[in-house]
């Protein structure tokens, strides 16, 4: 029995995908095709791989790949195989099965995300010459990844479809959760847009709103706001040393700081567009303030106990 194009291993991988970004879709597919290469060279479907074969497979991977490798897939496999299981596609269907025998390796801490202060965010912001087409376009730019929080990739693929001039608010689906996002317009964030619009863009039929400052005018490229944040932050004189100086400590900024001013976990998690507080539980690790409230008092010991203890 050959897996074939039509078997269980294919139609499920591609319902698993259908909502996914493309370029999620393209990671997932690179990690499952190590699945489906194994599956192949055993002649078997998903409706005969055990555990047995899982542990085989698993072998495999710790021989041929990196730790760093082996864990991306083994991460992405134990996403499919909640989906197998759900629809009962494997031999045994039972996910704490799966999910013990699928294991990573190494389990790394997280990094503390890169933060600056309000007052620094404001500097960095007053430096950029409104003056200039260009600038226009850049401060627009900053106040969306300032303001909201948005990622660059939601930034640069602003369409004039996701502004709704009528009810001031921007609406988008964004691009690497594939979650849709409805967010007020601001009078400060609507005026740099329109600045931009009428006097900085090039007045060429496009549906994105920010282009290139030179022709060929076309869409911008995901490094460049990256560049104009890390130059801004120098001009203003902000010293970055050991922290990340591009447009995601924006958003990591906004949610840190809007901790501070003791906003509701969940109204956070909405404005960053996280499906759950989850997500946004990580900036939570940068404030030191916080962090001491959740501290909890160290108990009094009898002396009595020391002298049980040594006694």
């Amino acid at each position: 029995m050959k897996v074939r194009l039509g078997s269980p291993s294919r139609t499920s991988l591609r319902s698993i995908l259908h909502s996914v970004p493309p370029s999620t879709v393209s990671r997932y597919k690179e990690r499952i095709l190590n699945l489906y290469e194994f599956l192949t060279e055993k002649y078997l479907t998903l409706a005969e791989f055990g555990t047995r074969e899982g542990v085989e497979y698993v072998s495999r991977l710790d021989k041929q790949k990196s730790a760093c490798d082996r864990d991306n897939i083994i991460t992405t496999t134990r996403v499919f195989f909640r989906y197998l299981c759900e629809k009962k596609l494997l031999p045994v269907n039972r996910e704490e099965e799966w999910l013990n025998l699928f294991r990573k390796k190494n389990v790394r801490n997280k990094k503390i995300p890169s933060v600056y202060t309000q007052d620094e965010v404001e500097k960095m912001i007053s430096v950029i010459d409104r003056n200039s087409p260009q600038g226009k376009r850049d401060y627009a730019m900053v106040l969306l990844a300032a303001r909201y929080g948005l990622r660059i990739s939601d930034i640069i693929g602003l369409r004039f479809c996701n502004l709704d001039w009528e009810q001031n608010r921007i609406s988008l689906i964004q691009k690497k959760t594939a979650r849709k996002v409805v967010l007020p317009l601001s009078e400060e964030v609507g005026c740099s847009i329109i600045e931009y619009i009428r006097h900085g863009r090039p007045t060429i039929d496009n549906p994105f709103v920010f282009l290139t400052a030179h022709a060929p005018y076309k869409e911008l490229g995901s490094n460049v706001l990256c560049s104009l944040i890390a130059e801004y932050m120098r001009v203003a004189g902000i010293n970055n040393a050991g922290r990340k100086k591009g447009s995601h400590s924006l958003r990591h900024s906004l949610a840190t700081n809007l901790l501070k001013c003791n906003e509701p976990m969940p109204v956070i998690s909405e404005i960053l567009g996280h499906s759950t507080t989850e997500s946004t539980m990580t900036y939570l690790r940068v404030d030191n303030d916080l962090l001491r409230r959740c501290a909890l008092d160290v108990p009094l010991v009898p002396t009595s106990f020391y002298g049980n203890l040594y006694g």
